[in-house]
């Protein structure tokens, strides 16, 4: 059964109107896209008060900013690459550096946390390039199979993204050990089939719209660049063991079935979790009991 928290943080979200805000195509969503690009210049304020116990140490992998966040007085042997989520849009907020911390404790893992560039500025190909100078840093000091990404929901794209890139490229750049992805887009825009799904859990979803994914496709890809967007068209033999979390009061599971299926004609071990009655990312509402259950969930997969 539903939380009662749970259900009060899904009844303000409808009530704020956080779908609608998304919900905008044409100059409209261009001036969204204007407020958000305004938004990403803000200094992350990173909690500080809240990571006592822990290093949070400053980087710049080519010309990117990273924070890696550890354990105070360890030496991990494993490294987790977190890609926040929100649309590549939205700029990452203190509460996905407080879950660094969970992650790094709880997994016994060193976290980069790259602030990676966004849209509107920055195409997803530039998106992807700089998250790999950030993954090559990693890969200096960690095995490739002691590396795992996790991404929530843009940021599990990204996750795919990557693998993508390196293997589109032919990079001499191995892939990491896991991926572990919460509520990923993997087929940007959707197909006709994946379209009337997501109309039909349109109503239950009160974060994403379906429209959005028509919206940011060409903001983010076209051309010889579109298969970043859509991993669910492209062959990911070889790609490491994903475990994948969906709730099901949210659009983007309607990429699931399909998805099941890409990973069983390529060979890719594949782990699924549901979250019934949960909303998109429901792992981020860190003081209600589902996501707090969740996390536990997301700590297994990155061990």
């Amino acid at each position: 059964m539903t939380s009662l928290r749970c259900k009060m943080v899904s009844m303000l979200f409808r009530l704020l109107g956080v779908s609608r805000m998304l919900d905008k195509e044409g100059e409209a969503f261009e001036a969204l896209l204007e407020t958000y690009r305004i938004r990403q210049k803000k200094p992350l304020a990173v909690p500080y008060k809240k990571m006592r116990g822990f290093d949070v140490l400053s980087r710049t992998a080519a010309g990117t900013a990273v924070y890696v966040v550890r354990k105070q007085g360890t030496a991990p042997k494993k490294a987790v690459l977190y890609l926040f989520g929100g649309g590549y849009i939205l700029p990452p907020d203190p509460g996905d550096i407080v879950l660094c911390g969970q992650i790094a404790e709880e997994a016994d893992a060193e976290v980069w946390f790259p602030l990676y560039p966004m849209a509107p500025e920055h195409r997803l190909v530039q998106t992807v390039q700089s998250t790999l100078q950030v993954y090559r840093e990693i890969l200096k000091n960690f095995a490739p199979e002691n590396v795992r990404f996790f991404g929530t929901s843009s940021g599990g794209g990204l996750a795919m993204s990557l693998c993508m890139y390196i293997r589109h490229e032919k990079l001499e750049v191995p892939l990491p050990g896991k991926l572990v992805l919460q509520s990923p887009g993997l087929q940007v825009p959707p197909n006709d089939t994946q379209k009337e799904e997501m109309q039909r859990l349109a109503k239950a979803d009160i974060m994403i719209p379906p429209r959005f994914f028509d919206s940011i496709a060409p903001v983010l890809a076209s051309g010889d660049e579109a298969y970043l967007l859509s991993p669910l068209l492209f062959d990911l033999t070889g790609f490491p063991p994903i475990k994948i979390f969906y709730g099901t009061r949210e659009v983007m599971i309607a990429y699931l079935k399909d998805f099941k299926k890409v990973c069983r004609k390529y060979g890719v071990r594949l782990n699924v979790h549901i979250g019934r009655g949960m909303m998109h990312c429901w792992g981020a509402m860190e003081f209600v009991p589902e996501a707090k259950a969740v996390r536990q969930e997301y700590f297994r997969a990155l061990r």
